[in-house]
């Protein structure tokens, strides 16, 4: 088999329609044509990625366990509209027949509690409850909170949750666009959710999952954004209109940002808000982005990056309210440039999925 590669970031890409795909542990010898050496790489034929522990001393082991998902799953009309972006991907591995089985695959096997998922497209959203209802154990109960883009976008934010495990205490949407507003314009929106136990209706806690603009170069949108987002959080999160504590809260989503970025470090940066009672800025407020692993992507946009995060709250003394016991860490940049871009024929989103198992303490 002679191939010559333009480009070298993607090698699977450039050899797709002669390449057999062999275990994981078989090699696939290339040769170039431009080159008299014979190189030889290793394709897996299927990611394998693992759960790992938290690196904490003490893990309290007698609180309820539970699993949180994000993942943005790809709307299929996002997909038509941008097919530059998939030009060289099989056309089989776009379909969303083919796409939706896949995702309901994966997201089955890690088996989560709460779904945090993003651009779900509002005319597939009851097929993919009722597929993601589904298991190895019989119908789950899911009940769900959506929120469709404003305008005309096809697509949405989805927090599902297994009723038999959390009750819904509250929920909102918070949508970015403000009319004659050069930066806050936008469609993107977020959804939040209250939540409480059913086996300790006292543990209340917030979820929260957004998408926020994709443009580049438009790093002041998602600021704009995330502090519209942020400000939405600390009101929606608080205990009650007199105690101005807050509740723990976990943050997901695309922020098409990556960790170096401004909008990033106002994400993660320490908030102060005033008490409405005193009006004294009493409150400290930070969210901490988790760690899935060194050297990782979420996803490809002109390269290996990671846009996608889950965040939590801690309190103002240090506490951890919610206690993360471990995180599904996402695939080393190697091994997402042995496997080549997304869609493909295992993973059926152009984004890798984040999990975490947590406990509410």
């Amino acid at each position: 088999m002679f191939a010559l590669l333009n480009n070298t970031r993607v090698f699977a890409n450039a050899l797709k329609t002669n390449i057999i795909l062999r275990p994981y542990n078989y090699n696939i010898r290339i040769f170039f044509t431009n080159t008299s050496e014979l190189s030889t790489i290793t394709i897996p034929t299927k990611m394998q990625r693992i759960w790992v522990p938290s690196a904490k001393d003490f893990l309290d082991s007698s609180c309820q366990q539970y699993r949180l998902l994000s993942y943005n799953i790809l709307a299929q009309e996002l997909l038509t509209d941008n097919m530059f972006l998939y030009y060289d991907i099989k056309q089989k591995y776009l379909r969303w027949k083919n796409r939706i089985a896949l995702l309901g695959e994966e997201i089955r096997k890690i088996r989560p509690d709460i779904f945090c998922l993003q651009e779900v497209q509002h005319i597939h959203l009851k097929d993919i409850v009722n597929l993601l209802a589904s298991n190895d154990d019989g119908h789950l109960k899911l009940e769900y909170v959506f929120k469709k883009r404003t305008g005309s976008r096809c697509d949405g934010c989805l927090i599902l949750y297994d009723r038999e495990k959390f009750k819904l205490i509250k929920e909102h949407c918070v949508e970015y666009h403000t009319e004659n507003h050069s930066i806050s314009d936008r469609e993107n929106i977020a959804v939040l959710a209250k939540f409480a136990p059913k086996n300790d209706l006292s543990k209340t806690f917030v979820v929260s999952t957004t998408h926020l603009l994709y443009n580049p170069r438009r790093h002041d949108v998602r600021i704009c954004q995330i502090n519209k987002l942020l400000a939405a959080i600390i009101d929606f999160a608080k205990e009650s209109t007199k105690n101005y504590k807050l509740c723990p809260i976990i943050l997901t989503g695309d922020f098409n940002c990556t960790n170096d970025s401004g909008p990033f470090r106002i994400l993660t940066a320490e908030r102060r808000f005033v008490c409405e009672e005193t009006n004294k800025t009493n409150q400290q407020f930070k969210m901490y982005p988790l760690h899935f692993g060194d050297g990782t992507a979420s996803t490809y946009q002109n390269q290996w990056t990671t846009v996608d995060y889950i965040l939590k709250s801690s309190s103002e003394e240090g506490e951890d309210f919610i206690q993360i016991n471990s995180t599904y860490h996402l695939p080393q940049l190697e091994t997402c440039q042995a496997h080549g871009k997304l869609p493909n024929k295992y993973i059926g989103s152009d984004h890798f999925c984040l999990a975490i198992q947590f406990s509410i303490i």
